[in-house]
C-alpha cells in the first residue's frame, strides 16, 4: 500500500504489527514497550516476569526437571588425586616419584588419576540459563508487594521462580554459572546434539524468554488514539520510503522510537502534556487530533503549537496529510 493511501484514523492493530516487526533486534523489552506504548518500564517488568514465569515453556521445563536431572549429559575427565596407602586408580609414575621424593622417601604416597564427571558443559549451561531466566522473572514480580494486589497468576508466577530457584541450587547444577543468556554456540549444540530431545524444553524457554511479550499479550494495552498516532507513524516512514529514502529500523532510546529522521514520543511518556510529543520528522512535529473525531484543522494546528516549542507543525486530519508532512518537512530540512 502506497503511504498516501495509509488511513492513520484505522482502528485496527495492522500499523502496530508492521511496526513491531521493524523493530531492531535484539531489544530491550521495557524501553521498547515504553516508547511504543507509553507504558512505564516497571509495568512492562511485571507484565514480562509474570509471562515469562507461568507460560507453557515455563511450566513444561519445571515439570520435567526430575526426569531431566537424572538423565543429564555429563563429560569424563580424569584428575590427579594424592593418596596414602591406597590405590585410586592409574598411578602416575613420574608424579608419584617426585611426590615420595619430597615426603623423606615414604613409599606409601602415590599420585592417581581418578575419572571424574563433569556437569559444565554446553548442554547444561542452556539448561541453567532456561532455569535462570525462570527465576530472573520471579524477581521482578517480588517488586510489587504482597499486600499490593494479588491474583492467580503473580501466586504462580511466584512459585514457578521458587521452584527454578531450587532446581539451580541442585548438586549436580550449582556449580554452573552462566552469566545473561548462553553463548550461541552453546544453544547451537545443544539443539543439534544427540541428547537435544532431553533440553528440548530448556532450548523453548530461552527462546521464549529472548521475547517474551508479543502483539497479543500487548493489544489491550493499546488504546485507540496510539493506533492512529502508529498508522501515522507508519504512514510517513513508507512516504520516506516510496521517495527512495532508506529507513533504518526502529530503535528505543530516551523514551523515543527512532527510525532515521524520524521520532515518536508517546504522550503518557512524558506525564505534562505541554510537552513535545507526537511525530517529529526533523523539526517539524505532526500529530492526529487528541480526540480523533476532530477535523477543524485550525483547532488541531493551535493544540500541536501549543506543544511544538517552536517547531513547525502539521495537523493530520485526513489521509493526503502525511505526504504533505513529509513535504514540509523536506523543505525545513532544506532550508536549515
Amino acid at each position: 500500500m502506497n503511504a498516501s493511501r495509509r488511513d492513520p484514523f484505522d482502528a485496527s492493530l495492522d500499523a502496530t504489527a508492521e511496526l513491531w516487526t521493524r523493530l531492531a533486534r535484539p531489544f530491550d523489552m521495557g524501553l521498547t514497550v515504553d516508547a511504543l506504548l507509553g507504558l512505564s518500564t516497571d509495568v512492562v517488568e511485571q507484565l514480562v516476569g509474570v509471562l515469562v514465569a507461568t507460560c507453557e515453556e515455563a511450566e513444561t521445563l519445571l515439570h520435567d526437571m526430575p526426569r531431566t536431572l537424572r538423565t543429564l549429559k555429563t563429560s569424563v575427565g580424569s584428575n590427579h588425586e594424592r593418596c596414602v596407602g591406597e590405590l585410586r586408580g592409574p598411578v602416575q609414575w613420574s608424579e608419584t616419584l617426585a611426590a615420595q621424593a619430597s615426603s623423606l622417601g615414604n613409599r606409601d604416597v602415590y599420585i592417581c588419576a581418578s575419572t571424574r564427571r563433569a556437569y559444565n558443559i554446553d548442554e547444561n549451561q542452556v539448561l541453567v540459563g532456561a532455569l535462570q531466566a525462570v527465576a530472573r522473572a520471579g524477581a521482578s514480580i517480588d517488586k510489587v508487594g504482597d499486600d499490593s494486589y494479588e491474583d492467580e497468576g503473580l501466586r504462580r508466577a511466584r512459585h514457578n521462580a521458587k521452584v527454578a530457584r531450587r532446581y539451580l541450587d541442585h548438586r549436580t547444577l550449582e556449580a554452573i554459572r552462566v552469566q545473561g543468556r548462553p553463548s550461541a554456540r552453546a544453544i547451537k549444540r545443544t539443539r543439534s546434539g544427540k541428547t537435544g530431545a532431553a533440553y528440548r524444553p530448556a532450548l523453548a524457554m530461552l527462546e521464549r524468554a529472548n521475547e517474551p511479550l508479543s502483539l497479543a499479550e500487548l493489544s489491550p494495552y493499546c488504546d485507540r488514539r496510539t493506533r492512529a498516532q502508529h498508522g501515522l507513524l507508519l504512514g510517513i516512514i513508507e512516504e520516506l520510503e516510496s521517495r527512495g529514502m532508506r529507513v533504518p529500523a526502529l530503535r528505543a532510546e530516551g523514551g523515543s522510537l527512532f527510525a532515521g529522521p524520524v521520532e515518536f514520543v508517546h504522550p503518557r511518556r512524558r506525564g505534562d502534556r505541554s510537552r513535545v510529543h507526537g511525530v517529529l520528522i526533523g523539526n517539524v512535529l505532526v500529530d492526529v487530533p487528541e480526540r480523533l473525531k476532530e477535523r477543524d484543522r485550525a483547532a488541531v494546528e493551535r493544540e500541536l503549537q501549543g506543544r511544538a516549542h517552536g517547531r513547525r507543525v502539521v495537523p493530520i486530519v485526513e489521509v493526503d496529510d502525511i505526504v504533505r508532512a513529509v513535504d514540509v518537512a523536506v523543505v525545513a530540512a532544506r532550508g536549515d
